[in-house]
Parts: C-alpha cells; structure tokens; sequence
C-alpha cells in the first residue's frame, strides 16, 4: 500500500509538470496569435486613415494651388506649402511644373527619417489643361509606435498570466500531494478518535482549501478581465481619436481687411536666379509679416496677394485703425527698404495696398479658428488693391465710416472708380501726429536691424 500511494505522488508531480509545460505553450500560442490579429487589424485601420488623410490633404491642395500656379504666383504658393506643413503636421509637400520643375517645396523641420510613409499625388487641372501637380507625403512612424507599445504590454500582461497559472497550479497539486500523503498516513497507522472530534478535524482544512481555492479563482478572474480589457483595440484609440470630425461652426466677425498685391514678380524671376529670386520674395514677405504681428493681425495667403486681418478670428476693438496703421507702417518699412536696394542697384518689388471693412467668417473653437477665414469682404479688398497705385492706401467708403478713424486719419476723396457701378473709395494722406510719429519710430528702428537680400 505504501508503494502504491508513493506511486500515485509521483504521478501527481509528473502530472504537474506536463501540466505546466502545456499551460506555457498554450499561452504562448494564444499570446502570438492575438498580437498577431491585432497587428494586422491596427495595421491597416492606420494605413488606410493615413492613406485616407494624405489623398484628401492632396485634392484640396490642387485645389487652392490652381488659381496660384495659374497667375505664377510662387510666393503666394510657397507660403501655402509652409503653412499646409505647419498645419496639417505633414512630413513634405512639393508642387511641380507640368516639366517636373518644383515650383515650390515645404518639408517639416527637424524631422526623423522616414522609413515608411503614405504617399499620394493629384493633378492640378484647369480647362482639361495640365498646370503641374502636387505631392504629399506622411511619415507612418507613429503606426510603429502604438504597435510596440501593444506588444510591450502583450508580453508583460502574459508573463503576469504565466507566473499567477504556474502558482495556482503548484497549489492545487500541492494540495492533493498532502491530501493523498495524509490518507497513506491514517491507513497505515489508524487511531481511535472520537466521531465528532475526528470529522471536524478533517472538515476543517479542507473548508480553509476551498476558501484558497475561491480566492485563487477570483483572483484569476480578475487577472482575465483586465487582460481582456488591454486585449481589446486600445492601439485604435490615438487613430480613432484623430479621424472623428467634430462638427464645425461659423461665427461671424466684423473686420476691417488689408490686402496686399506684389507687381514685378514676372520680372524678379525674369531677372534673377531661382535661388536669388527666392531670398528676395522671403525678404519682402518677412517685412509684410513684420506688419501683421507689430498690429495683430492674421496673415492669410490668397490667389494673388496677402491678407492682413484685423478682427478675426480674435475680436479686436479699433480694428480697422490698427489696418490703417500697419498700412502706414508697411509702405514706409517697404519704402527705406527699396531705396536701399536701389542704392546697390538690385531689383525691388512694389505693393498695392487697400482696406476694406465688412463681416467675415471664421471657425467658432479656438483650434479651428485659424484654419480659414472667408467672406466677400476678401474678394471686394482684391478689387480695391488692383486700383490702387503703388505708395497709395485705398479706403473703402465701409471703412473710411469706422468711429475709430474720425480725427485720426485724413483723407482726400472720395473718388469714382470702377466701369459698371460707381465706387466710392478714398485716398490715406496722413494720421494724427502722435499715430505718424510712434510709426516712424517703429520704421527706423526695424530698417536698422535689415539689410537688403
């Protein structure tokens, strides 16, 4: 009898480590194979978003480039590709000619090289005429990313498993180990005990067993629960939370807006080198924003020409006062800075300046705001610019009505301008001395910090 219960724990402990070998190839297995699903799911939910983003980012940028591509206008398009990188967090963007010529090229600084990225390329069409195309490229580096991640907390959460599996088992064989020791034991050495004293002896640990054993299986419960919670598409939540549209309102400002029109760019790049020409477009464009931030206005690039607004998408008081200003302020900045150039004998550009005031449109949430802002007001403030004659800031009768101008600002006119409707607009002579001298300040101690390209 004794060689026949050492027998059985032997088996018992056989048992328990084929058990345990079993348990981590199982495991295993199961560890691979929901990695494996995971991966391929979250792997291509990503790629195709990033693909999804990238031709989307591509059609509208054809889009908004035609009418710049149409007019040559590179500066404007230039200044589009950059902010398209700022904006839209994009690796590259690139323009070309219709002979593969790169008409402009924006990329975003300091970034990683790109092992893997999406791609997408669009025509840019008008009048079944080919104008060039538009490339776009996004880095999926971050795909890695969020998979790496998963896999991390994939091993850590099986090696947990593995660790608790191998604990509850060496218990449970632990158990009937002692209890088939004990029944070798009382059958070998058998002891007369009383009834009710010897059943409750035996009752007893085997009560404090089945409380362990509850306990283990509560506890590998809970370990089943939280592993199928991490199991389930947590790597989906960055990429679900970047393709959900929240949906956009409008809000209605009314702003005063400058628009600025460049002549001579077809001479610039007759005349100069694309590197050459290039410094000298970022040069003026540098003093065109130096305007903008000295008054706060927001700078957005249109089809032939800049806009400086005053009063979107942030409310501003003043607003078409501060427009009046910074036109003042820009032609002098413009002024000393081309008779320095003229001095060398090196080409310059000339402006077209207006300012028309009326209501605009703009996204309603702090991070939509900047994205665009759009109206009639923009197109009626190009009309205006095209009339006016370089050194002259033309007011719209809407703005010349401002309260804030009244014996601030002088003006000559009005003036009839336009072929089919009469259009009153007036002519800038001069501000009200404090305005004219804080400006002259501000112009000779920015021309003191330049030097012509």
């Amino acid at each position: 009898m004794k060689q026949f219960f050492s027998a059985v724990v032997s088996k018992l402990k056989s048992l328990h480590t084929i058990f345990v070998l079993l348990f981590t190839v199982l495991l295993s297995v199961t560890s691979w194979l929901t990695w494996n699903q995971l991966d391929i799911h979250v792997r291509s939910d990503l790629i195709h978003q990033y693909r999804s983003i990238v031709t989307t980012t591509a059609e509208q940028a054809a889009q908004t480039a035609r009418p710049l591509i149409q007019t040559n206008d590179r500066l404007s398009l230039q200044v589009y590709a950059q902010e398209s990188i700022d904006k839209r967090q994009l690796d590259s963007i690139t323009f070309y000619s219709p002979s593969q010529e790169i008409l402009a090229y924006a990329n975003r600084k300091n970034v990683a090289s790109i092992s893997k990225r999406v791609t997408s390329s669009s025509e840019i069409t008008a009048n079944d005429t080919t104008l060039g195309s538009v490339t776009v490229v996004l880095s999926t580096n971050a795909i890695e990313e969020i998979l790496n991640q998963t896999t991390s907390q994939i091993i850590l959460i099986s090696v947990a498993v593995w660790i608790l599996g191998i604990i509850l088992m060496r218990s449970l064989f632990h158990i009937y180990e002692m209890k088939v020791t004990s029944l070798a034991h009382r059958i070998k050495s058998p002891q007369r005990e009383d009834s009710y004293k010897s059943s409750f002896l035996e009752l007893k640990p085997l009560e404090n067993e089945v409380v362990l054993f509850q306990q283990k299986l509560l506890d590998q419960q809970e370990l089943d629960n939280n592993l199928s919670q991490l199991l389930n598409p947590q790597a989906l939540h960055q990429a679900a939370k970047e393709s959900e549209t929240n949906e956009l309102s409008v809000r209605a400002r009314y702003s005063s807006v400058l628009y600025v029109k460049a002549l001579g760019l077809e001479n610039i790049n007759s005349t100069l080198s694309k590197r050459d020409s290039a410094r000298l477009i970022s040069e003026y464009v540098n003093l065109l924003q130096q305007a903008a931030k000295l008054y706060n206005g927001f700078v957005q690039v249109q089809a032939n020409g800049l806009t400086i607004i005053f009063g979107a998408p942030q409310k501003m008081n003043d607003h078409c006062l501060h427009a009046v200003c910074a036109a003042s302020f820009l032609y002098r900045l413009l002024n000393n800075y081309n008779q320095q150039r003229l001095s060398l004998s090196k080409p310059l550009l000339k402006f077209q300046i207006a300012i028309h005031s009326g209501e605009v449109f703009c996204f309603d949430t702090p991070e939509q705001a900047s994205m665009a802002i759009f109206g009639d007001v923009i197109f009626e403030a190009a009309q205006l610019a095209s009339l006016a004659k370089p050194g002259q800031i033309l007011l719209s009768e809407q703005a010349r009505k401002e309260p804030e101008l009244e014996n601030k600002v002088i003006c000559k006119g009005p003036y009839s301008l336009g072929t089919q409707q009469s259009l009153l607009v007036y002519q800038v002579s001069s501000l009200e001395d404090s305005y004219d001298q804080l400006i002259e300040r501000q112009v000779k101690h920015i021309a003191s910090l330049r030097q012509p390209a």
